[in-house]
């Protein structure tokens, strides 16, 4: 880019130059128009390049500050370089505003995705707290249902022996009762063995008993009846 003075600045510089053009003494190394407006080309191509992120912005600015102006060349010439500069200087600055506008939106839209993904994050958040902290009920749910049914399982175990062990005194029990019942049923046919000699000695016991008093009525001189025999089973009606 060409360098850019002033009003006053330019108006000394370029009378001065005008005096010397006039006078007919030129620079000993003149600068051509054609030279001026590549360099100027040159340093908008910079300034272009600098807005696109291809260049340095540091470069851009030093090309802007190349001093091309300060060569000893007729005003007119300079206003035709300086003016062409200033309109693609402004047409580069119309694009930069241009630029910024659309950035400034675009930012403007990252900014409240930005929100809105914050938002839902939170959300997010929220409701994956309530989730842990419904895990973490279960978790001492289970924990606690877990207890439980271990004391149940001790229980049943606890029952299931105490039923084994009574299973095994009631298979006791009733091999005993069957034992029992064998010796009962011993027992009374034993008693009814008895029962058959005690009624046998009962009767032998009767006709003894009336012997003896057949015997006495005898002994008394009464009449005396026939002979029986003394283990006759009948017994006499007194």
């Amino acid at each position: 880019m060409i360098k850019l003075y002033p009003d006053s600045e330019e108006d000394s510089s370029f009378k001065g130059n005008d005096n010397m053009a006039d006078d007919g003494q030129l620079s000993s190394s003149p600068v051509s128009v054609m030279s001026i407006e590549r360099a100027g080309r040159d340093a908008v191509m910079t300034v272009k390049k600098a807005i696109a992120g291809k260049e340095d912005l540091q470069d851009a600015v030093l090309a802007c500050n190349t001093q091309v102006l300060e060569a000893y060349l007729p005003t007119y010439v300079r206003l035709t370089c300086a003016k062409g500069l200033l309109r693609d200087i402004a047409f580069q600055l119309t694009l930069v505003q241009t630029m910024l506008h659309d950035n400034q939106e675009q930012i403007t839209r990252l900014k409240n995705e930005v929100e809105r993904a914050r938002a839902a994050e939170s959300a997010a958040r929220l409701q994956t707290d309530g989730y842990n902290r419904a895990l973490q009920r279960s978790k001492k749910e289970r924990a606690a249902l877990e207890g439980k049914l271990k004391e149940q399982q001790k229980r049943y175990e606890l029952l299931h022996q105490q039923c084994v062990l009574a299973t095994e005194d009631a298979t006791r029990q009733h091999v005993r009762v069957a034992q029992l019942i064998d010796d009962a049923k011993e027992l009374s046919a034993e008693l009814q063995q008895w029962k058959e000699h005690a009624t046998k000695a009962k009767r032998k016991y009767y006709a003894l008993r009336n012997e003896m008093k057949e015997l006495k009525k005898a002994a008394q001189g009464g009449p005396r009846p026939g002979h029986k025999r003394a283990d006759s089973d009948e017994l006499e009606v007194v």
